[in-house]
């Protein structure tokens, strides 16, 4: 009775798990069974229809070795034997036409695949037992290991993207060369690095690969473009508990002076993974992974939410820290427009005489930055903070015991940076008080006697609903 490609597939895996050396070990891992059963199920998807895109469809050596004579020839074949695996369909279709030819209890012959790299170069030759004779060389450069910080919109994933589009200004290159994510509270070490996991497709039984995290894929890509930069980043790192998310990796983050992590450590998931390419199962026998120079980790944290997970000592001395402090200066041009959400009758002059701004209006109208717009509301804002803690301070002063300590210092974070809101919030004010005025009030000003001291309903009816004036929020 003929197979169905699921059972062919179940028998040629069978006999890979019965492949042993002369030392009595087995020839595959677990993985490498998986990643070769893979590549040959759905390989050649890309090549219908000169081909199934299944070649366990193919239970005939003779047949398939017509199949494959003609397969080989393609170029379409060396695209997708490039991406898959880096010759891993290749190997895997050699595998298959020995278990094909020679029965179930024959064993496995050694294979030879090609092996492409970004750059041209020749061809070689790929043991599966020992893997391709692939020289690497560590090239030394200084990695980026770097942590911007500051209050909520300063501009820290700004910082970052000109940063890296200044190394690759071709938008496609930079998405090949950089991965981003964010770190939460339920964030864990097997999404950041892989785990196993169970895989079910249509044509197949269920089965149990690694799945590889960003930084396992990443890590990957250096190793095999060493003269090329990566750049993972990492957005909000203290929102969540990164020490037990980098786990055993949290060692690679120590560098030497050429940019290669100090101390090498055992992962064999990660190692196993980087086996299934041929130019690098060599580098990886011994079950080691460290970062390589070119491999750089830069990563922003907001200190308004340093409560999450506090980093601690150990982990921040690992990086480089650099505050990124409130600017508005050079702001794009769609910050700085009075749109009508901050218009009003009155100059802000004539507002702000006689109150506690009216030395810094005058000074800001001077220096030319008084206008009715963002800036200008945001900077009088982050003013009046400083005027309210500097007053705590004199008034702590005055105080004895515990009184000074129950004073209400408003922390530094809770400024407002330039890029808090985003342009569709300026333009429209509904948005810009249910977002602005309402942070404010619940985490600035809460319980101060002076500002935004009525109800956020009252506030929401003066300034929504009868169209008040909101820098008159500020006197």
């Amino acid at each position: 009775m003929k197979l169905s490609n699921e059972e062919q597939e179940q028998a040629f895996r069978e006999w890979m798990r019965k492949q042993y050396n002369d030392e009595g070990m087995r020839r595959y891992t677990d993985n490498a069974i998986i990643a070769y059963s893979h590549a040959l199920r759905t390989g050649c998807r890309t090549l219908e229809p000169y081909v199934a895109g299944n070649l366990f469809f193919y239970k005939n050596g003779c047949e398939f070795d017509a199949v494959y004579e003609q397969l080989r020839e393609k170029a379409e074949f060396r695209r997708a034997n490039e991406l898959y695996g880096n010759g891993t369909l290749a190997a895997g279709i050699q595998l298959y036409q020995a278990f094909l030819h020679n029965g179930d209890d024959a064993p496995a012959p050694e294979v030879s695949a090609p092996f492409y790299l970004k750059q041209d170069i020749d061809s070689n030759g790929y043991d599966d037992d020992q893997g391709l004779d692939f020289r690497y060389e560590e090239v030394p450069m200084t990695p980026l290991q770097k942590i911007y910080y500051g209050a909520p919109g300063t501009g820290k994933s700004y910082r970052v993207n000109k940063m890296i589009e200044r190394e690759y200004p071709v938008r496609s290159e930079r998405d090949s060369h950089c991965k981003r994510l964010i770190f939460h509270p339920t964030y864990t070490y097997q999404d950041f690095i892989g785990s196993i996991k169970p895989l079910i497709t249509l044509d197949r039984p269920l089965d149990y690969i690694f799945a590889a995290g960003p930084l396992t894929v990443l890590l990957k890509e250096a190793f095999m473009h060493p003269t090329e930069k990566y750049y993972l980043v990492i957005e909000e790192i203290n929102r969540g508990n990164a020490p037990a998310i980098f786990g055993d990796l949290f060692q690679l983050l120590d560098r030497q002076s050429s940019g290669k992590s100090e101390y090498a450590v055992a992962n064999n998931d990660i190692t196993a993974f980087f086996s299934r390419d041929p130019g690098l199962k060599k580098l990886f026998m011994e079950g080691k992974i460290w970062f390589p120079a070119n491999f750089n980790i830069l990563a922003t944290m907001n200190t308004a939410d340093e409560n999450i997970f506090v980093l601690d000592n150990a982990f921040k001395r690992r990086f480089a820290l650099e505050y990124v402090r409130i600017s508005f200066e050079n702001l794009p041009q769609e910050w700085s427009h009075p749109y009508d959400t901050f218009a009003g009758r009155k100059p802000l002059t004539a507002i702000f005489q006689g109150t506690p701004l009216e030395d810094y209006v005058s000074q800001l109208y001077y220096e030319g930055h008084l206008s009715r717009d963002w800036p200008t509301f945001a900077r009088l804002v982050n003013k009046i903070i400083d005027m309210v803690n500097r007053q705590q301070l004199q008034d702590a002063g005055n105080r004895s015991g515990e009184a000074r300590y129950r004073l209400a210092r408003i922390p530094e974070n809770k400024k407002l940076g330039p890029f808090f809101v985003s342009e569709a919030d300026l333009c429209q004010r509904d948005t810009f008080i249910n977002k602005v005025i309402f942070y404010l009030k619940q985490d600035v000003f809460p319980d101060h006697p002076h500002y935004l001291n009525e109800s956020y309903e009252e506030l929401y009816l003066i300034y929504q609903e009868d169209e008040a004036d909101l820098f008159e929020l500020l006197r």
